[in-house]
């Protein structure tokens, strides 16, 4: 799947199109990251871009004990984490690493995961990947072997959106033993305006201990290079290895995100290779992190719980066992660094797609209680559910769902607001094909305890719509 990038639109490059298909963005020699250290709760990263000294910083909670020594196993995925951001924004001929070393297989592997993060940077600003900048760590001896005690209960990530809140929701009317965690990006330079913006979180804190830990750098890298191209934050590296720490002292052996079934489903394809933007949630790549667990000899398995569930099933199980929730939801990406109380833009894909499962498994005038504006009435998002749902154009580079799913929710709205005489606004051009109701069959993940998987399935109340 290909496009004229001349015509494509989105938030991430409306008003950055002359710095796509150039390869114009900044550049710098070396990425170099120094030792981490702690100071009281905050885990401080260090790094060197040629000359320039970055830090970026993590605040724990107080009831973070730290009562073992951070090992370098975890570490260094959270320094990795940061060096894709920085490789996104001035990116390097090489990234030393000289605090760690590794066994070989360890060092490819690490080279390996650098392309996870890069290849929307790549793709969009239309860059060789030999261009990718080879990772070098220490030579010498690696770290000795640990493995801190663990036992079957889980470390749920919780976003404030529809997925993680339905994983949040399942989990605990499975009765499954659970904390939650999340990570803002927020403190420091950035502010913490967007933390009122997640209502979903005081109904989570109430029925489970959530462990939040703030994000966040000591000058923003891109501001400081002048970087005006596309972002694709490596979230998913760094919560996982964040989780690792608190696990590790919690006792936690499941590290669990709510990334859905339409994670594997690639935007395009670059040099022969596919280019998704939500390639870190993918089953392939939980694989690829198991395996490196495995090979490390580290206790602990990364659980994507949604992993067999498509969004519109989980909104409309949602909205069976508790239709209020959809209320409490932030499911954009653009209004949480909004000075106002808005948490819809109501003008980029994601909040598209999530309002149109919204409508599709409620109606018509609930939907636009929860968003606040008929999307469907928006000329500006004309061409975005266009691309939202045709195979022949290019999937918006942001975390929305499968096509065919897409599909499947706008026809469910256009019949609704047929039958009830509602305006149809784009709707008016959604082809009529029939629904796909396997779209909402819902299944546990297989690399969970089997007694825990029948836990799961004993709650589930779906029905067709």
């Amino acid at each position: 799947m290909t496009s004229s990038l001349t015509h494509f639109k989105s938030r991430y490059h409306e008003s950055r199109i002359e710095y796509m298909a150039t390869g114009k963005s900044p550049t710098c020699s070396v990425i170099r990251s120094e030792t981490p250290y702690w100071q009281n709760y905050r885990l401080i990263f260090p790094f060197l871009i040629d000359n320039w000294q970055h830090a970026y910083y993590l605040d724990f909670p107080p009831e973070f004990k730290n009562t073992q020594p951070s090992h370098p196993s975890i570490l260094i995925g959270i320094a990795m984490a940061e060096i894709y951001r920085l490789c996104e924004i001035c990116t390097p001929e090489i990234v030393q690493v000289p605090w760690y070393s590794c066994q070989g297989w360890e060092v490819d592997w690490w080279n390996e995961d650098i392309y996870w993060y890069l290849q929307q940077k790549f793709y969009l600003e239309q860059w060789s990947w030999d261009k990718m900048p080879p990772i070098e760590f220490s030579p010498g001896n690696p770290e000795n072997y640990w493995s801190p005690l663990v036992q079957d209960s889980y470390l749920l990530a919780v976003s404030g959106g529809k997925e993680s809140t339905f994983a949040f929701e399942w989990m605990q009317r499975a009765n499954l033993t659970t904390e939650t965690f999340t990570l803002h990006h927020a403190g420091g330079i950035l502010g913490d305006n967007w933390l009122k913006k997640f209502p979903v979180f005081e109904y989570i804190k109430k029925r489970s201990h959530l462990w939040e830990v703030l994000t966040h750098p000591q000058e923003d890298p891109a501001k400081h290079f002048d970087y005006q191209g596309v972002r694709n934050d490596p979230t998913i590296t760094n919560a996982l290895f964040i989780m690792l720490l608190i696990a590790a002292q919690q006792g936690h052996k499941f590290l669990v995100l709510a990334n859905d079934k339409s994670s594997n489903e690639s935007n395009a394809t670059h040099e022969g290779r596919s280019v998704n933007h939500q390639s870190a949630k993918g089953s392939t790549y939980i694989q690829r992190f198991n395996d490196f667990l495995e090979r490390k000899g580290l206790p602990f398995r990364y659980v994507s719980i949604c992993e067999e569930v498509y969004s519109i099933g989980s909104v409309y199980q949602l909205s069976l066992w508790n239709k209020s929730i959809l209320k409490e939801l932030t499911s954009c990406n653009e209004a949480q660094w909004s000075p106002d109380d808005s948490r819809w833009c109501r003008r980029c894909p994601k909040c598209a797609f999530s309002y149109a499962l919204i409508e599709a498994v409620t109606d018509y005038k609930f939907a636009i209680s929860v968003v606040g504006e008929d999307l469907f009435r928006i000329k500006e998002l004309e061409d975005t559910w266009t691309r939202l749902f045709d195979p022949s154009t290019e999937k918006p580079f942001e975390c929305v769902g499968e096509k065919r799913e897409t599909l499947m929710a706008l026809v469910r709205c256009k019949k609704q607001r047929i039958q009830n005489g509602e305006p149809l606004g784009a709707l008016a051009l959604v082809p009529d094909v029939e629904l796909d109701n396997s779209l909402l069959m819902i299944f546990p993940p297989q690399n969970i305890p089997t007694s825990h998987q029948d836990k799961l399935n004993a709650v589930l109340t779906n029905t067709d719509l």
